[in-house]
C-alpha cells in the first residue's frame, strides 16, 4: 500500500495511542488519514497547518481509489479519517463512518497533455477513435462522474485504457501516452503547464463532492481526539485553503 508521508512517518494505528492524543509538548499521537488520490496533494497541505500547532501529532495520508480504500476500511484497515470523491464509497466503509461532510466540490474538465497535441476542443472528440482516451472504471468516483459527464451530453467515448484512480489517470496524461480523459478541474490546474484543461462543450452540471469522516476504530470504539480534531480542522480552519486551492464551497 503506497502512503504519501507528509510529516515524520511512524508505524502504529490510527487510534490515539500514549499521551494526550496531540497535546502540545507531551505525549504523542498518531493518525492515519485515507484518502481519494485526487485530494491527496492539497490534503498534504492541511496536514502540514494541522501539525504546526500540534508538534506532538504525527498524520500521514493514505492515498488511492476512495472505492478501493472504502472497502480497506470495511474489512478492518486501521485508518481514524476517511476523505472521499463521492458519497458512495462512504457507504461502502461500513459502520465505522462517523457524521460525513461534504467539504468541499470540484467541476469535471478534459485533461489533455501540454500542447493539447490531440486537439480536443469538445467533449464529443473524446469520442474520436484516433485519440488514445483514458478514463477510470464503473463503480470508482472519477469513472462514474466521467459517465454522468458523458451520458449527459450523449458521447460515447472512445477509451483505450482504464486506471484504477484519478491520480494514475492524470499520470497518464502527463506523460503523453494518453490525449485525453475527463478529470477534477482543481488536479489538472495544480499539473499545470504540464497538463492543461479543455472545458466541457456543452457545459456539465456534475460536480464532484469530497467528503470526510471520522472513523470509529475496528473494534467499534469511538474516533479518537485526534481525529475529530483533524475533522473539524478540514471543515473549518482549512476552509480557506481548499478554495485558493480551486475547489468549490460544499
Amino acid at each position: 500500500m503506497l502512503l504519501l508521508s507528509v510529516a515524520a512517518v511512524v508505524s502504529g494505528c490510527a487510534s490515539g495511542r500514549a499521551g494526550t492524543d496531540g497535546a502540545a509538548g507531551t505525549g504523542s499521537a498518531e493518525l492515519v488519514v485515507f484518502a481519494a488520490s485526487s485530494f491527496a496533494a492539497p490534503l498534504g497541505e492541511l496536514v502540514d497547518r494541522f501539525q504546526r500547532d500540534r508538534p506532538g501529532v504525527e498524520v500521514r495520508i493514505n492515498p488511492a481509489s476512495s472505492t478501493a480504500l472504502a472497502l480497506q476500511i470495511a474489512d478492518g484497515a486501521p485508518a481514524g479519517v476517511f476523505v472521499s470523491a463521492g458519497r458512495a464509497p462512504i457507504e461502502r466503509a461500513g459502520g465505522r463512518v462517523v457524521d460525513p461532510v461534504v467539504v468541499a466540490t470540484d467541476d469535471l474538465v478534459v485533461a489533455v497533455p501540454e500542447g493539447n497535441p490531440g486537439r480536443v476542443r469538445v467533449t464529443a472528440d473524446l469520442a474520436r477513435v484516433d485519440l488514445r482516451v483514458g478514463a477510470c472504471p464503473a463503480g470508482v468516483p472519477c469513472g462514474d462522474y466521467a459517465r454522468r459527464v458523458f451520458d449527459e451530453s450523449g458521447v460515447v467515448p472512445s477509451v483505450d485504457t482504464e486506471e484504477p484512480d484519478a491520480a494514475s489517470l492524470l499520470a497518464k496524461v502527463r506523460s503523453g501516452d494518453l490525449d485525453a480523459a475527463v478529470l477534477y478541474r482543481s488536479q489538472v490546474a495544480a499539473a499545470a503547464p504540464m497538463v492543461e484543461s479543455v472545458q466541457l462543450d456543452p457545459p456539465s452540471r456534475v460536480r464532484a463532492e469530497y467528503v470526510v469522516t471520522a472513523l470509529r476504530s475496528p473494534d467499534g470504539s469511538p474516533p479518537s481526539p485526534t481525529a475529530t480534531a483533524f475533522v473539524e480542522f478540514v471543515t473549518a480552519t482549512g476552509a480557506g485553503a481548499l478554495r485558493e486551492a480551486g475547489f468549490g464551497p460544499p
